[in-house]
């Protein structure tokens, strides 16, 4: 069956689709797209919002499932909900060809969500600008559009709030003043951005502001600085995450353990492996992922090296 065939049928079809059928619209090639692009638009309005969201938990749950030309494909069409779901899949490309329509969307789109999905989908091409796998000319495309839509005076809350997380990767001048304007504005959603920002620029200076905010009595607010401190400080602040264990809130539990997890170190570990022993499955298996990323960060290669060693046993065995 073709693609053009398969989408046709799609439009007629009162069935819904298989995620196994679905699959046929992974790693088109260019003519494939051509059939795409010329017979979506012959499809209701709900079946193409029901298979974009389908395509997208499809490629959530199966990273080597590439939808990426079906996403490009739906910027463009007619429904603000199929965009902002398009958008959002393009949410870990790394295909450079994508920044210039996803830029065009954050400056021009009339939907808000599909404008502030855009300033989220150029979060992973600002991580690459600085792993230096941009060339100059995307990333400052991408930092002049996000400093743009930060800058004006009229803009939604939602696009700017999102905006400002994204720009705070690639440490532009005046991000300090930015995070602060945010930070000090008397917002909950634009000081949960802040927060959010100053784990994305990796300054310690940030590190006192994000633990004080631990103990906000906002979960929202607990929860963004829980996962900043965990980009933020090393070894010295796990007493602190651990007290977030206990916290009321599910999310803000779950944050300190991923946390504790990228701080890693002897001290982190030991903690986590006592999270396996709580009475809350949701927390083991966070636990158990963190516990993972700790082992990778201690021995990347696999060699089984013993990182574990408690430097008071040794002192105890040398007094022997």
């Amino acid at each position: 069956m073709t693609t053009r065939d398969f989408v046709e049928q799609l439009a007629k079809s009162d069935e819904e689709p298989k995620f196994s059928q679905l699959l046929q619209l992974a790693d088109l090639e260019t003519d494939q797209i051509g059939e795409f692009k010329s017979a979506w638009p012959s499809v209701p309005e709900a079946r193409r919002r029901q298979v974009v969201e389908s395509l997208l938990e499809i490629s959530e749950e199966n990273l080597e499932m590439d939808f990426t030309d079906v996403f490009v494909a739906c910027l463009s069409d007619d429904d603000d909900e199929v965009r902002e779901a398009a958008t959002r899949g393009l949410s870990t490309c790394e295909n450079r060809t994508v920044i210039r329509p996803l830029v065009a969307l954050l400056n021009d789109d009339t939907s808000v969500p599909v404008r502030a999905a855009a300033a989220m989908a150029l979060s992973n091409f600002a991580a690459m600008a600085l792993d230096g796998k941009l060339i100059t000319r995307d990333e400052d495309r991408i930092r002049v559009a996000l400093m743009a839509t930060i800058e004006r005076e009229d803009e939604f809350l939602e696009v700017k709030r999102r905006a400002i997380e994204t720009v705070a990767r690639l440490r532009p001048p005046g991000i300090v003043e930015i995070i602060e304007d945010a930070f000090d504005s008397g917002s909950l959603e634009l000081k949960q951005s802040a927060i959010y920002a100053m784990g994305q620029t990796s300054s310690e200076e940030w590190l006192p502001v994000v633990l004080e905010e631990m103990q906000h009595e906002s979960p929202a607010i607990r929860f963004e600085a829980a996962n900043s401190v965990g980009l933020l400080g090393d070894e010295g602040i796990v007493p602190e995450l651990t007290e977030l264990l206990e916290d009321d809130d599910l999310e803000v539990r779950l944050a300190a353990v991923k946390a504790l997890g990228i701080v890693g170190g002897p001290m982190a570990k030991r903690v986590l492996q006592a999270c396996l022993n709580y009475d809350d499955e949701t927390l083991e298996e966070a636990a158990k992922a963190a516990l993972e990323h700790v082992e990778f960060d201690n021995d990347p290669l696999g060699l089984d090296l013993d990182t574990d060693t408690d430097p008071d046993a040794d002192e105890e065995d040398e007094d022997e």
